[in-house]
């Protein structure tokens, strides 16, 4: 069965800002709009679509950078970890704090990019400071890791007892 919509406007505006929330929220996100959808579950071609077209009709500041951390989700669940970068950086331009941390996540990880712990820690430490309490976590991690020349088991303690205190 074929549905056609045909809102103007704001209404619009208020569809794809949706549609792109309920196809890409990210569980660590504080300020989602949505129930978060795990990385395995994301269809990409969906979601890349819905956030582009929210993007495009959207003016609200914060929410342009939630469509963008979204739409990197999308691009880097399609292979495209340049373009999921890109778009992790146009969140954090409109001071999306999960912005921070999904650029942060991606350098820790290095799945598609290059792993840079640097990176890592200087994006997980401004999504820590801007109220995204998954970054204390990560950066735990991060401290933990024998391999990395950041290795202090001090720090990495110090951040899993932020991340239980401010998670619960």
């Amino acid at each position: 069965m074929l549905v056609l919509f045909n809102v103007r406007g704001a209404a619009a505006s208020e569809h794809l800002a949706s549609k792109c929330d309920a196809l890409g929220a990210l569980a660590a996100d504080p300020t989602r709009q949505s129930n978060p959808v795990d990385f395995g579950h994301i269809d990409a071609a969906a979601l890349i679509s819905a956030c582009r077209d929210a993007i495009d009709v959207n003016i609200d500041i914060t929410a342009t950078g939630r469509y963008y951390l979204q739409l990197g989700r999308g691009q880097l669940k399609n292979g495209d970890a340049n373009g999921a970068i890109a778009s992790f950086k146009s969140a954090t331009a409109f001071e999306y704090p999960a912005g921070y941390f999904a650029l942060g996540i991606t350098y820790l990880l290095g799945d598609d990019v290059e792993k840079d712990d640097e990176k890592a820690i200087y994006y997980l430490r401004l999504a820590l400071d801007k109220g995204v309490f998954w970054a204390a976590k990560a950066l735990s991690n991060l401290h933990g890791d024998k391999a990395s020349k950041f290795y202090d088991t001090q720090l990495s303690k110090a951040y899993l007892e932020r991340f239980n205190k401010l998670s619960f």
